[in-house]
């Protein structure tokens, strides 16, 4: 092999080609990426072929690296027809065996390939030529030469045709995406056709085929629309996803947390005429959204928001979840707001119509039932689960014995608070009575349960961490489960959770339950 600078360049090229490749296919949860690997990595046959006959010095290198060329020649036209038909959503049509007929004339032109020397239906002839800085292979046009190049343009051209279909009907960001590629086709088209007309690009080299050099910087602007708008991570076909009836706001932000889609409910909620597509977070949703914090954020979390307009107050929930590729990376965020009003209001009323227990400040048992019924409502709408955590307070009987009521009722309302600390405000925290409490939450991510229970550990360590304290504070906890897909009644949940509460009661000792009195004296 002689390599001379046009191979090197044109191997560059291919490897440039094979890392775009590359980069698809670690994305495959994304619509058509698997299909632009693939057509890129055809591409990539392609383009190190023609690289390899730039460097063969005799015809029968240049002859075998032209049959290598062939495997991408015949195979990038229906891979771009596969890829583009996802991207725009119609792979509904792609059965498996309209796939495989794609591929028919292909296979058949690539076995007249193999044999060309013979059959000469392909190049009709080939020789070296010598002539310029480098020897090139020039050949002739055999009359299955004509056909290959028919077949390659309707297939190229039926991608494109889908592509601009999606240009048409996508929102701004997408349809900017759709324009890279339709602009990087028009130039392939270009050079496609003047590479056919035989004029030569550099003077004394007029064998030099000129389209590896096109085809890698098509595959460049559409790389280039993969790293500048993360197009394999938010596929425009999840914009036909989003329920536009959907009563929530819905806002997709990009990775920097820049507005990429919201349904016509987010529209009306955050005051938009239309979508503020590509502005920040910040700037879209101020005095919603803390962009910077966001921009930090590893599982899902849920806030509550307090809005004012026109001197009436209205209270919103707002879900924020970190999208995430197949290898962790986070690659955007889902914005839900839901409008809590009502259940504030249902609140309010409950306070005033003293449904809550007067000691601990907490919702007492009726208070619980309804706040709780509505939560669940709420959870199946949503399509969330919860957990219900039904909790004791360890010898309750022994601090009102020993050290009297008044320190049983302080333990009480203790432990109350601490419960309050630890769990979000628009979870149902209520005292059912007694030394038992309840805790109704729903799950805002993977490891959300465990999350709550360190919250409660911690906040017990810090208390019975403090000096002077005349008992110990300590919980003893059960849980159950409320699955939106197999829903428990509100009944079941207490239930279940009640007798796992019973059992970690039962296996612990009685000191580890804190029912040993440190100081009668202290503090009483």
């Amino acid at each position: 092999m002689n390599f001379n600078p046009f191979s090197v360049y044109v191997l560059l090229c291919g490897g440039m080609s094979i890392a775009i490749a590359y980069y698809a296919w670690r994305r495959p949860a994304a619509f058509g990426a698997r299909a632009f690997s693939a057509f890129m990595l055809a591409l990539s046959i392609y383009i190190i072929g023609y690289a390899m006959e730039l460097a063969s010095p005799d015809l029968a290198g240049m002859l075998f690296w032209s049959k290598v060329e062939y495997i991408g020649i015949l195979s990038f036209p229906a891979l771009f027809l596969v890829f583009a038909a996802q991207y725009a959503g119609r792979d509904g049509w792609l059965s498996r065996r309209l796939v495989v007929l794609l591929f028919v004339v292909p296979a058949v032109m690539f076995f007249f390939k193999l044999f060309d020397e013979r059959l000469h239906l392909i190049y009709s002839g080939a020789a070296v030529d010598a002539s310029g800085a480098i020897p090139l292979l020039a050949f002739h046009r055999g009359p299955l030469y004509l056909l290959v190049t028919a077949y390659n343009i309707l297939l190229l051209t039926s991608g494109n045709l889908l592509l601009l279909g999606k240009w048409r009907s996508a929102s701004p960001l997408y349809r900017r995406q759709a324009g890279i590629m339709l602009a990087a086709a028009l130039v392939i088209y270009g050079v496609y056709l003047y590479y056919l007309s035989g004029a030569p690009v550099i003077p004394g080299l007029k064998g030099l085929d000129i389209n590896p050099f096109a085809y890698t910087l098509w595959g460049l602007a559409v790389g280039w629309a993969i790293f500048r708008y993360r197009l394999f991570d938010l596929a425009p076909v999840a914009r036909d996803a989003l329920i536009e009836a959907l009563r929530d706001g819905v806002v997709v932000l990009d990775s920097r947390t820049r507005v990429v889609d919201a349904n016509p409910e987010a529209c009306r909620l955050f005051g938009w005429s239309e979508e503020p597509i590509g502005r920040s977070a910040d700037e879209a949703m101020a005095g919603w959204i803390d962009g910077q914090s966001l921009a930090g954020l590893k599982e899902s979390s849920r806030k509550e928001a307090r809005i004012s307009k026109g001197g009436v107050e209205r209270f919103f929930d707002v879900a924020l979840t970190p999208l995430k590729d197949k290898d962790g990376w986070t690659i955007g965020y889902l914005v839900v707001v839901h409008d809590i009003t009502g259940r504030k209001n249902t609140e309010r009323r409950l306070r005033e119509s003293s449904l809550t227990d007067e000691l601990t400040g907490l919702n007492n048992r009726r208070g619980f039932r309804l706040l709780a019924g509505q939560l669940l409502q709420v959870a199946l709408r949503m399509r969330m689960n919860a957990v219900l955590f039904y909790i004791d307070l360890d010898g309750l009987k022994q601090i009102n014995d020993i050290l009297g009521h008044a320190a049983g009722d302080r333990a009480l309302i203790e432990a109350g608070d601490l419960l309050k600390q630890s769990f979000r405000a628009s979870d149902v925290t209520a005292r059912l009575g007694g030394d038992e409490f309840v805790v109704l939450a729903a799950k805002s991510g993977k490891g959300s349960r465990q999350a709550m229970l360190a919250r409660i550990k911690e906040g017990l360590r810090m208390r019975n961490a403090q000096t002077g304290r005349a008992y110990r504070l300590s919980l003893s906890i059960g849980a159950a489960r409320f699955e939106w897909q197999h829903p428990d009644t509100l009944d079941v949940l207490l239930e279940a959770a009640d007798q796992a509460m019973y059992n970690v009661k039962q296996a612990r000792s009685s000191e580890e339950r804190g029912r040993v009195i440190v100081d009668p004296g202290a503090g009483a």
